[in-house]
């Protein structure tokens, strides 16, 4: 790609983009060259970096390389061939036999097995017979215990590496890792080797005392995050010689046969190979708030978002509906999860605008103080004084050049600042974050499970030719609140959602409120008849279920059919309003039976398109009495109406999104949602102010140059079907165009965005794991409104840093233009050693720090955000 750079050439190498292990293998292999300096490869571009020897050219390198590449397609090959794998039983025959020792027994291989190299992602392309053979397993056996154990062994256990927190000598190491510190360190220093040792205790006080504070208060909020971890491991339904075996997740290896059932959480990626009515919830992943419907048929396009492999499962997914069987083909750092912590490993945060800032000062200080140095200590010298007693005196004016007060002062804001959010649940893991939110001029929203509640509620219901709005289960029309159980034919309708479905009910919790377990919709659904006052237990107790038929691609609806108490039968069907409409004959109004004419069909499917168009998920019902030995016919039901679903918008997050744009900030909101459910959100919460809404696709972002997106970049307020990369590419576009980012997010898709960010900022009640790990501020009962008090916190503690800074700086040079005038006037020395560092420790430190604690003032939040680059 380039070798513009003498000894310096990079390489696009096929098969590297989300191939750790060919990554390892490259660059293992090139290290073991000696006329090779180094080499770094990035399984996230596909590209290798190789600095060379001058005597060599770029061409020889590459040879070098493609024989590389070479051998790792041949091992791969040997690896994967369906004839090796007949021929040598160790990995999924009887045990007994000996597994042969591969050409290169120490390079690290793919758990996943790829039919082509680098191809790790592609398992949605073959046919599941081909994917089966491959791996060596049966959907009917699975794998043997013994040929299990094997590869447990060989590959090591389905578990992605914990982030652990920082150690308590990092932290301390962050405290004492400045500039100003270092200036005084060596103050210190000197002071000592000149004879000086209670000035330099003096000295080294300061920043023993600066260490100290910070120390504890970052250790505190380290501990809160880390203790917010889940402790809990899952467990996996195996299918292993023939049988179900329940194993702890760490033992799934690649050729397993998972069983998916409803509330199980999917233990590895894995390749689907039989599915009925299967759908997964995978927005922690994808960002779809929708749960995701799998069958086991081959795709055909290789780069086809994760959102849309709907015959792939990946880790830490939750099976929501129906049933199937997957075969494992990525465990542990292999799998979507493993790729996302790769990604973290190799994203560096950014520095925050308070250390830049203060390391530009410190800059400028080193120059004050070294010319200071200078010019005094050659003046003493003239002035004929000792060479020790000016040196002394010259670093002790160096000292007062270097504001003493300013890392006390900043430190002791930033705890305070931190100890004052911590009281409304916001977690700041690094002092310097709480100064950074002040600094931020855009906030990334991640959509799903921050904006939302990643929680489906129903929102308005038509029936019986009369619409009702619904909010925290309490319905209303006109603004008047409305008993349902009052509505005939609202009451028939909420009945067949009550019957309609696969939940279970699991008692209830300490709040009394009852357990539902099944997809997002059947609880919404089941949710809203338990809040209108029907006993569901009883009713499905009641009208015992007989038959389920559940929705499919060619079917657009679900139906049961139950028994009455009076030994009747009831059809139920619920589905795609135009399909279930279409088996309709008549309606149920007003406790009686009509029928439906052409002009009530128009008016129901504008109604329909009315509630689609707000982003709701909308479902039609219908029903029949069967008696006798009628049969079973989806034919002449009565319409019973329509239920608009939705994944609704946090209390409070349009309220915050007017104080962010009253402040100067700019909002934007990542979703993995299609680009009409983005559009109707961002319009619901007023996103992009008075200007017109302006959306990105992820098939954009593909083709788009980074000149091109870093324009772009500035102008969108919606990103529509993201993936966890683009996200990355959306904040990084961002920051390259000059913007300070913050990004909120929960799941483990938003980790390398939160990590880049200059704040990431996650949910501490929802949130992963992974997205806790990587941010600097996390809240913890996951309210959004907090971060407009941590915004005006942070304005108002840069601001009066500032005040510490200009009167630090003001105090120590007239300390500084006193000297230096006495010296050169031959006066003599009107302040000693220890009166200067008096000055600056004592005289200086508390008026400083009573301006750094200055209350915010009253506009603070009505001024533009302020260009992180600018000086102190």
């Amino acid at each position: 790609i380039h070798t513009k750079v003498g000894g310096r050439a990079r390489f696009r190498i096929p098969g590297l983009r989300n191939a750790p292990s060919v990554k390892q293998f490259i660059e293992r292999r090139l290290s073991h060259q000696s006329d090779i300096l180094n080499a770094s490869a990035s399984s996230i571009t596909g590209n290798l970096l190789v600095s060379y020897n001058s005597n060599n050219d770029h061409r020889s390198i590459q040879t070098s390389i493609e024989a590389i590449i070479q051998e790792y397609a041949t091992d791969a090959d040997k690896s994967v061939s369906p004839k090796k794998v007949s021929r040598n039983r160790s990995v999924c025959g009887p045990a007994g036999k000996k597994k042969p020792t591969p050409p290169h027994a120490d390079t690290p291989r793919l758990p996943s097995l790829p039919l082509e190299p680098g191809e790790a992602s592609h398992w949605h392309l073959r046919d599941k017979h081909t994917v089966l053979k491959v791996l060596g397993s049966s959907e009917i056996s699975g794998l043997s215990m013994d040929a299990a154990e094997t590869l447990l062994k060989h590959h090591g256990p389905n578990l992605l590496p914990e982030s652990k927190p920082r150690s308590g000598l990092s932290i301390l190491w962050n405290q004492m890792n400045s500039l100003p510190v270092y200036l005084l360190g060596a103050a210190a220093g000197v002071s000592m080797l000149t004879g000086g040792l209670f000035d330099a205790v003096v000295i080294m006080g300061v920043v023993v005392a600066n260490a100290v504070i910070g120390y504890f208060t970052e250790s505190a909020a380290e501990k809160t995050i880390h203790s917010l971890k889940r402790l809990v491991r899952p467990h996996a339904d195996v299918v292993r010689d023939g049988g179900s075996v329940d194993l702890p997740i760490e033992a799934v290896v690649v050729g397993d046969i998972l069983v998916l059932k409803p509330g199980v959480y999917v233990a590895a990626d894995a390749r689907i190979v039989s599915a009925t009515h299967l759908s997964i919830d995978e927005s922690m992943l994808t960002g779809e708030s929708l749960p995701a419907y799998k069958h086991a048929r081959p795709l055909k396009r290789p780069d086809i978002p994760l959102a849309d492999r709907t015959n792939m499962a990946y880790m830490g997914t939750l099976v929501t509906g129906g049933q199937g069987l997957a075969v494992v083909v990525a465990t542990g750092e292999a799998t979507q999860i493993g790729l996302i912590q790769i990604m973290l490993d190799q994203t560096r945060a950014p520095e925050t605008p308070i250390e830049r800032q203060l390391g530009q000062m410190g800059d400028q200080l080193v120059l004050l103080c070294g010319g200071v140095c200078g010019v005094v200590f050659l003046i003493g010298l003239i002035r004929g004084y000792g060479f020790l007693e000016m040196l002394r005196m010259a670093i002790s004016l160096a000292a007062a050049a270097v504001p003493e007060g300013l890392p006390a002062a900043a430190t002791i804001n930033f705890a305070m600042g931190i100890t004052s959010l911590r009281r409304h649940k916001v977690l700041i893991r690094h002092l310097q974050a709480v100064e950074t939110l002040g600094a931020v001029q855009t906030v990334c929203f991640d959509k799903t499970g921050t904006i939302t509640c990643n929680q489906m509620t129903v929102q308005r219901i038509c029936s019986g030719e009369q619409c009702f709005d619904v909010d925290n289960g309490r319905l209303t029309a006109n603004g008047s609140v409305v008993d349902p159980l009052t509505h005939h034919a609202l009451t028939q309708l909420i009945s067949a959602c009550a019957l309609c479905h696969e939940i279970k009910i699991n008692g209830t919790d300490a709040a009394d409120n009852v357990q539902l377990h099944g997809s997002a919709t059947e609880t919404a659904l089941v949710q809203l008849a338990i809040d209108a006052g029907l006993n569901v237990r009883q009713i499905n107790s009641d009208h015992l279920r007989l038959t389920i038929n559940h929705r499919s691609e060619s079917r657009l609806y679900m139906s049961t059919l139950h028994r009455t108490p009076e030994h009747d039968r009831i059809f139920c069907v619920k589905g795609s309003p135009p399909e279930v409409l279409a088996m309709c004959s008549c309606e149920a109004v007003n406790g009686e039976i009509r029928p439906l004419t052409d002009a009530r069909r128009l008016a129901i499917e504008s109604e329909n398109e009315k509630m689609a168009s707000r982003a709701l998920r909308v479902l039609g019902f219908a029903c029949k009495r069967l008696s006798g030995d009628r049969p079973n016919g989806e034919a002449d039901l009565a319409w019973l109406g329509l239920v608009g679903m939705a994944d609704p918008i946090r209390d409070g997050v349009r309220p915050l999104i007017e104080v962010f744009h009253r402040a100067g900030v700019d909002t934007v909101m990542i979703t993995g949602d299609q680009h009409s459910t983005a559009y109707a959100i961002a319009k619901a919460l007023n996103l992009s102010g008075r200007e017109s809404i302006e959306i990105l696709d992820s098939s954009d972002l593909s083709s788009l140059d980074p000149e091109t997106l870093k324009a772009l970049a500035r102008k969108a307020h919606v990103y529509s079907r993201v993936s966890p990369a683009h996200k990355l590419q959306i904040v990084q576009a961002l920051q390259s165009a000059g913007v300070t980012v913050a990004m909120t997010g929960d799941g483990i898709n938003d980790g390398p965005a939160l990590k880049a960010a200059d704040i990431g900022i996650a949910m501490g009640k929802t949130g992963t794991d992974v997205a806790r790990d990587v941010a600097d501020v996390v809240l913890e009962d996951d309210n959004l409104e907090t971060l407009a008090l941590a915004l005006k916190d942070g304005r108002t503690i840069h601001g009066n840093i500032r005040k510490s800074v200009h009167f630090f700086l003001s105090t120590n040079i007239s300390e500084i233009m006193l000297m230096t005038t006495a010296l050169g006037l031959g006066i003599g020395f009107p302040l000693n050693v220890m009166q200067l560092l008096w000055i600056n420790i004592i005289s200086d430190i508390f008026p400083g720090m009573a301006l750094s604690m200055e209350a915010e003032e009253a506009d603070v939040m009505r001024r533009p955000p302020r260009d992180a680059g600018a000086p102190l």
